[in-house]
């Protein structure tokens, strides 16, 4: 177990996550929360994101291939996803006052903990991409490189936690329009993901699709000519 290894994961799931960016898309998920409930949906977001990171550090590559799914599928399909929750998050109207109806039927709809925070905004494709690149060494027997990973995983998930627990705290010191800005910002630059992660898996199977050109019998002709060459310097004209 070493601890350069440790933070280099550590530092790439933070980097992914982004915690602070997140924050925005979180306040705006839960703006009809109150604070218990806010401060509870950030722990089992964080929890829930921190048990499919470890899934897939430990399954990932014998899941995907089971199912045939590709790492390319997996940027695609996360790429729509979050598309769709940068769009909607654009357009949405946080000073909009919510009817009794409207309140009631956010009291009991399902919670955002596990969909879309814990995925696809914490466990994304990127982080689910790093988890499953790290499941080799479940195969090898690297039982410290599987530790470290573990470790920072762990790690990145509790500084998430952090941010998002204390995240009314942090739009207050913001201002409310500073937070909805914020908010509608983190909701471009969330599209802007979703599109470069979509390409990056267009790309991916491109790549893995193309067949290569012949180039036997290109190679074949030039050493005809160039066999030929010979014979011409005792032409005579």
């Amino acid at each position: 177990m070493e601890i350069a290894n440790i933070l280099k994961m550590f530092i790439s799931l933070i980097a992914l996550i982004d915690p602070l960016g997140t924050m925005g898309i979180f306040l705006a998920i839960t703006h009809n929360y109150n604070s218990a409930l806010r401060q509870r949906t950030a722990l089992l977001g964080c929890v829930y994101a921190f048990l499919i990171l470890i899934i897939f550090l430990g399954f990932g590559g014998s899941l995907l291939s089971f199912f045939g799914i590709t790492v390319a599928a997996v940027q695609v399909g996360g790429g729509l996803i979050l598309a769709k929750i940068g769009l909607d998050l654009i357009a949405v109207n946080l000073e909009s006052k919510s009817s009794p109806a409207e309140e009631r039927d956010a009291a009991v709809r399902e919670s955002p903990a596990f969909f879309p925070l814990a995925m696809p905004l914490l466990a994304g494709p990127g982080a689910m991409t790093i988890a499953i690149a790290e499941s080799s060494h479940f195969r090898d027997g690297r039982w410290s490189d599987l530790a470290s990973a573990s470790i920072a995983i762990a790690l990145a998930c509790f500084v998430t936690w952090l941010v998002l627990d204390r995240a009314k705290w942090i739009q207050k010191l913001l201002g409310k329009s500073g937070t909805n800005a914020i908010t509608r910002i983190m909701g471009f630059i969330l599209v802007c993901v979703a599109a470069q992660m979509t390409i990056l898996g267009i790309q991916g199977v491109i790549s893995s699709s193309a067949v290569p050109l012949p180039v036997a019998p290109q190679k074949a002709n030039v050493s005809q000519a160039v066999s030929i060459l010979p014979c011409l310097t005792h032409i005579s004209i």
